[in-house]
């Protein structure tokens, strides 16, 4: 047969194939590409969880070790056990200038500026930041300048300098922040239902004016003193080391600075209110920020992750969430819309927030409560149960993804005082998480007819009048020169 025939034949064929399956297959890949994400199939994920290594320094210091090699980087972050609940109430924010002024203040033997030039110098990056219930500290550096960019944080930690000229300026950057506090609802949404929903709580302690004022440099040392101690810190290091080398460098970098007990004040746990609270901070805006919530169950409560994932389906998921889908998505009244839940030691928070236009403000409102109480009755459907278990299993999954991440996790973990064991068994607590979990936690733990609702914006444009939902207390912002 000649190449001529055989060309002729071998046409006849892919016309034959083409004919008879290509439709066929073109037809099956539209039916893939038309399928919804949460009806399509993927194998299970496999997943063993990697453990960062827990040695101790002849100080206290507690250390998390991971070991990555892939690039020439170390991260450094810690931990102290302290916060600004531990401030003097007339004092407020100082935790928080302390910590600005660990980084910008100096040590007692380098200048602040000569600080910044090494640190530049190094291309570092290195930041000491302030919570409620936590300080911490960040330090990112190249494997080659690890010993010199060490011997730096060591020292800011061991003997800041707390220099006078730049507390001034830290001072006055708290005032104007005080100043602008009132430009943004959402910024006077979140501080005001952190105010009411700890009040009486040193966790709802607003830094003013005042305060911020009173501070002087030996309330910096004094905070430092009480609560920076080796002891009362936790160090995770992860990147391109060997662990041996490393324990011996920070033995070196902190080994002389001595371990001492620590007082803490005594800080009670904040207490739930018994009723619904209402309040209004009036702002001349086209549109309402609205903040609805309570207090809840801790991070160790044995029914955490049931919550957990009532909120997921509630508004916490995102578009398919039930608050998401109803108020954004069918009705069209919110700019954004969802909810949150934080457990924490001794206590939790649980809330739903939504922006909207002034004229659906009150519809709004009535929305979040009715679909906030239908998870009280209507039990989550088989999609909704199905979609989130696998979300959150899939999302603690990927939080995993760096080894900064990994004994982030871990820090956290002996932070909270949970048990070791508490990642191994999250994927298999979420997936044993029934219909009978989600009804009992709904009846036992969301309680919207106990809720604070705080709302900022222009009443006169609402489509009804707050009162109509109970006694509202109204708000009166400052206004700074």
């Amino acid at each position: 047969m000649n190449q001529r025939v055989l060309s002729f034949f071998s046409s006849l064929l892919s016309l034959f194939f083409f004919i008879h399956f290509l439709p066929g297959l073109v037809h099956a890949q539209d039916q893939e590409l038309f399928k919804h994400p949460r009806n399509m199939f993927f194998p299970p994920l496999t997943f063993v969880l990697p453990k960062a290594e827990r040695p101790v320094l002849s100080n206290g210091m507690v250390l998390y070790l991971f070991q990555d090699p892939e690039i020439p980087l170390i991260k450094v972050t810690a931990l102290i056990r302290t916060g600004s609940i531990y401030e003097p109430p007339d004092k407020s924010g100082l935790a928080q200038l302390t910590a600005t002024l660990l980084r910008t203040g100096g040590t007692v033997d380098q200048t602040p500026q000569a600080i910044n030039e090494a640190l530049e110098f190094m291309a570092a990056e290195l930041e000491f930041s302030m919570g409620r219930e936590s300080g911490s500290a960040s330090l990112s550096i190249q494997k080659k300048d690890f010993p010199r960019a060490l011997s730096l944080l060591a020292n800011l930690f061991i003997k800041p300098g707390f220099d006078p000229t730049q507390l001034d300026l830290a001072k006055k950057q708290a005032l104007e922040s005080i100043r602008r506090s009132n430009d943004n609802p959402e910024e006077i949404a979140y501080r005001e239902f952190r105010r009411f929903l700890y009040e009486g709580n040193p966790r709802g302690q607003i830094p003013t004016i005042e305060s911020i004022e009173s501070i002087q440099r030996e309330d910096l040392v004094g905070f430092h003193r009480q609560f920076y101690k080796p002891n009362n810190i936790i160090l995770g290091i992860s990147g391109d080391f060997q662990k041996e080398e490393m324990i011996t460098s920070l033995e070196k970098a902190f080994g002389g600075w001595g371990r001492s007990l620590i007082e803490f004040p005594f800080v009670p746990t904040p207490a739930p209110h018994d009723k619904k609270l209402i309040y209004y901070a009036p702002k001349d805006l086209p549109q309402s920020t609205i903040l609805l919530g309570h207090l809840s169950i801790p991070l160790n409560h044995p029914d955490y992750i049931p919550f957990k994932f009532l909120n997921f389906i509630l508004g916490g998921g995102g578009f398919n969430s039930r608050l998401t889908r109803e108020i954004r998505s069918n009705q069209g009244l919110a700019y954004s819309v969802g909810s949150f839940y934080q457990g924490r030691v001794g206590y939790g928070v649980f809330g739903a927030f939504c922006q909207t236009k002034s004229s659906s403000t009150h519809k709004v409102i009535s929305l979040i409560y009715q679909i906030t109480a239908g998870l009280k009755k209507e039990v989550p459907t088989f999609e909704e149960m199905d979609w989130a278990k696998k979300t959150l299993i899939n999302q603690f999954i990927f939080s995993f993804t760096s080894s900064a991440s990994i004994v982030s996790q871990e820090m956290q973990l002996e932070y909270d005082g949970l048990p070791e064991d508490y990642l191994e068994k999250y994927q298999e607590r979420v997936g044993a998480v029934t219909f009978e979990d989600l009804e009992r936690v709904a009846g036992k733990h969301l309680h919207p007819e106990k809720s604070l609702l705080l709302v900022v914006g222009k009443e006169e444009n609402f489509d009804q009048p707050l009162s109509s939902l109970g006694p509202v207390n109204r708000i009166e912002l400052k206004k700074y020169q």
